[in-house]
């Protein structure tokens, strides 16, 4: 009895021995190899991921989690580290023969972006170090997978730029051919983007385009010098609605608004001249205290060149300034309101340039 016993323990004991040693090598392969580090560990791609095919990068951490999530954030930052080095080179070559030195804060601020969010990215492999008890992983991005994300929104933007184009080229009212040129240039340069990305993939995945950046700027910014703004200013009588004389210091505001946007300012005879009518009414209002109150109402308008057709922008501002004394009241309130008035003005009109730039 007592040798059957002790024959049943063995059995049970190599059992058990069996199961851990394939436990052991499953954590191995896995997770927590018990033996010398894997190559990729050591900066070799494992044969399964090869760098023809993946982009990849390695991450550590005190639990498994963690080291994912560094593989990750180092995989993104390589990532964006070769974009970079591509934009450059991107940007020379799509404004080649273009004016793309441009004044204007509106075509300089279409900038490419090196925004490097990627979608699809694993973490397949991993390792434990049993001496130091550091978890590595491995994050991979496959090629091929990103270069078709890349192609499918190249497509989308491709087909809004061309639609634009002709929309800027074609537009009789030169103002809104200026905001289709400007909604081009801004997705030009996000297709500058998308190429300089598949550079870094090592494939052409963004598909012909017909209209380079550099083609874009140089018509939009000929477009854009071409216009002449006329600013007319007038001070309103809060009583009698007439007109008291100009306001030179709010057209003045809202001439430096528009030549940072890289228009021209006026006086000009030519045909794409652009009429902006400000408005500024005074009104002073009993509050039965020593303090003086005037109340200001603004309005401004963007007309068009063509005549007979309708206002482009239209601004409005109002609110009201106090003081003891009536004159420093009344001027208070005339700068508020000339500075509200033309900040409210420059506001809508980028609005309205950049109108559907974004998608």
């Amino acid at each position: 009895m007592k040798a059957r016993r002790r024959q049943g323990s063995g059995r049970e004991a190599d059992r058990i021995r069996i199961a851990l040693g394939i436990l052991g090598l499953v954590w191995g392969v896995g997770c927590a190899g018990l033996g010398g580090a894997p190559e990729w560990v050591d900066g070799e791609p494992p044969p399964e991921y090869p760098n023809a095919k993946f982009v990849s990068a390695r991450g550590t951490g005190v639990t498994l989690e963690a080291a994912s999530a560094s593989a990750k954030a180092e995989l993104s930052r390589i990532f964006a580290a070769e974009l970079d080095s591509q934009l450059e080179l991107v940007d020379q070559e799509t404004t080649q023969g273009g004016e793309s030195e441009s004044r204007s804060d509106l075509l300089v601020r279409t900038t490419i972006s090196s925004d490097a969010r990627l979608e699809g990215v694993e973490v397949p492999v991993h390792w434990r170090d049993r001496r130091t008890r550091q978890f590595w992983a491995l994050a991979v991005l496959e090629r091929r997978t990103e270069c078709l994300r890349v192609r499918d929104e190249s497509r989308d933007l491709i087909t809004r730029l061309d639609g634009l184009a002709v929309e800027a080229r074609s537009q009789a009212n030169p103002l809104l051919a200026v905001r289709a040129g400007i909604q081009a240039t801004s997705l030009a340069r996000q297709l500058d983007g998308l190429e300089a990305r598949s550079r870094v993939l090592g494939s052409a995945c963004v598909v012909g385009r017909s209209v380079s950046t550099g083609e874009m700027l140089a018509e939009t910014d000929a477009r854009l010098r071409g216009l002449t703004f006329v600013v007319r200013a007038e001070d309103i009588d809060g009583r009698t609605g007439r007109s008291q004389g100009s306001l030179p210091q709010l057209r003045e505001r809202i001439a430096g608004n528009l030549t940072r946007l890289g228009f021209q300012v006026g006086p000009s005879q030519g045909a794409d001249v652009i009429p902006v009518e400000a408005r500024l009414r005074l009104s002073r209002v009993a509050r039965g205290t020593e303090w003086v109150e005037y109340r200001w109402e603004g309005s401004a308008e963007v007309g068009s060149a063509r005549q007979g057709e309708p206002v482009l922008i239209a601004a409005e501002s109002e609110g009201a300034e106090s003081h003891p004394v009536d004159a420093t009241a009344r001027l208070r309130a005339r700068r508020k309101g000339e500075q509200d008035l033309s900040r409210q003005l420059d506001t809508l009109l980028k609005a309205f340039l950049a109108e559907g730039a974004e998608g």
